[in-house]
């Protein structure tokens, strides 16, 4: 019994100590599970999305569900025998990505995403999800063909771009998409619109009645204008930061 134990944990430490050594640009360093995908014919290095009907091949740039990586060599395998086409798919870990120059060449530190090429990754250059940031370079001029560049697997947000201009047209555009795919995305991109609205409308309700009664106030005693004046801008001020607070607040809401 003691000699089968050891056996066991001899076995255990190889594959998660040192096949990734033996097998550094050929398997997939992780732990892969038997997924079934709607699609046939799928490729190693292909991404996978998790959808309302199931997993397929992530087809949509900066897609905010990618699960995982097809990785027909994994170094450790949990095989789900009940799923006779099942593929392993890697969710966590280091693996060769199939991607495309259609973004521009990948360079070695450049963030990778998915693209609207089924399975295919392409360099990031926007504020969206991203799989992870490329060990490789892949320069392939021709951006119908595809090749693998190798990267620890581990979906999160990333913030590229640091104009605000650009960040909240694309926090607005991230929220679009997702208002397309799943209900808690169309909730969150109501919420946000929300925000907007109502803080615009008390912010010019505000400065309506300020803008009122400053005038008034002028016409009935011009020798305070000045003070006035000083009154009314320092509302105005205060409009825009309330306006400015709600489109913030508003940001937030999409992209966390």
């Amino acid at each position: 019994m003691r000699k089968n134990t050891t056996a066991i944990l001899g076995c255990l430490l190889f594959f998660l100590f040192l096949s990734p050594v033996v097998s550094a640009q050929d398997l997939g360093q992780g732990m892969a599970l038997t997924i079934k995908l709607s699609e046939k014919g799928v490729k190693d290095g292909s991404i996978v999305s998790v959808t309302t009907k199931g997993y397929k091949l992530s087809t949509t740039p900066y897609d905010p569900y990618i699960f995982g990586v097809v990785t027909l060599d994994p170094a450790l395998y949990l095989q789900d025998e009940a799923l006779a086409d099942g593929l392993p798919i890697l969710t966590a870990g280091r693996a060769g990505i199939l991607v495309s120059t259609m973004n521009g060449p990948i360079k070695k530190g450049d963030f990778v995403t998915s693209s609207d090429v089924a399975g295919v990754g392409q360099k990031a250059t926007e504020n969206g999800t991203v799989i992870g940031i490329s060990e490789d370079d892949y320069t392939e001029k021709d951006p119908k063909k595809y090749g693998k560049v190798f990267t620890t697997f581990s979906p999160h947000f990333a913030q590229i771009s640091d104009s605000v201009t650009h960040n909240v047209f694309r926090a607005a555009q991230l929220g679009a998409m997702a208002a397309f795919q799943t209900p808690l995305g169309s909730l969150r991109y109501i919420i946000a619109g929300l925000i907007v609205l109502l803080s615009f409308f008390f912010g010019f309700r505000f400065f309506g009645r300020v803008s009122r009664s400053g005038v008034e106030a002028m016409g009935r005693n011009p020798l305070a204008s000045k003070s006035i004046m000083i009154s009314v801008i320092l509302n105005t001020l205060i409009t825009i930061f309330v306006m400015l607070f709600g489109v913030v607040i508003a940001y937030f809401i999409l992209v966390l």
